[in-house]
């Protein structure tokens, strides 16, 4: 008997304690924050700087170039253009500048139409764009083959893909192509 009463007692102890540590934890006052988030010991909620309420404005605003990450590029099949909006990155920058281009697709896995560029011509891949999740109407590179792929179905992350811009309408048209077809890309003025 007195081992039983010695138990319950025991296991009062642990539950009345674990139900004080929970106690403490919701009050807020003993929890601190993860050490992550704390940028100095002596910080506290009162020597916490208020957020500025204004927002910031670029000193610069009078000579930002004219957008120049919306770069249009005219794709040209059979007579039918179609407009791309390239993105600002260095792979992008490197396919802006080999503008005008003619290349055949093809279509690959029944998800995307690749292109290869022309012989003695390649895109950098660069190491900070490991790869991407492809929706349709995106333009890639997959740095692996080094070819140009046009997205007409969604498709899952891939590393190796570098997202270079986007077909703005017509992505209807470019899956619809069943054969190879050539295209003519060139900046647009």
């Amino acid at each position: 008997m007195k081992k039983l009463l010695s138990l319950m007692a025991a296991m009062l102890l642990v539950v009345s304690l674990a139900a004080c540590q929970s106690e403490s934890d919701t009050d807020g006052e003993s929890v601190s924050p993860p050490a992550s988030s704390q940028t100095s010991n002596e910080e506290t909620p009162e020597s916490v700087p208020e957020p500025s309420v204004e927002p910031e404005i670029p000193q610069d605003t009078e000579s930002e170039p004219a957008e120049p990450d919306q770069r249009q590029v005219l794709m040209t099949i059979d007579g039918q253009s179609y407009e791309i909006t390239l993105y600002e990155n260095p792979v992008a920058d490197a396919l802006y500048d080999m503008l005008p281009l003619e290349v055949t697709f093809e279509d690959y896995n029944s998800v995307e139409k690749i292109a290869y560029l022309p012989e003695g011509q390649q895109l950098p891949s660069a190491d900070e764009l490991e790869g991407y999740d492809p929706s349709p109407g995106d333009l890639c590179l997959y740095a692996p083959w080094g070819n140009l792929s046009l997205f007409y179905q969604d498709f899952n992350y891939s590393n190796g893909l570098i997202s270079l811009g986007r077909l703005e309408a017509g992505i209807e048209d470019i899956a619809a192509q069943a054969e190879n077809f050539t295209v003519t890309l060139e900046k647009s003025e």
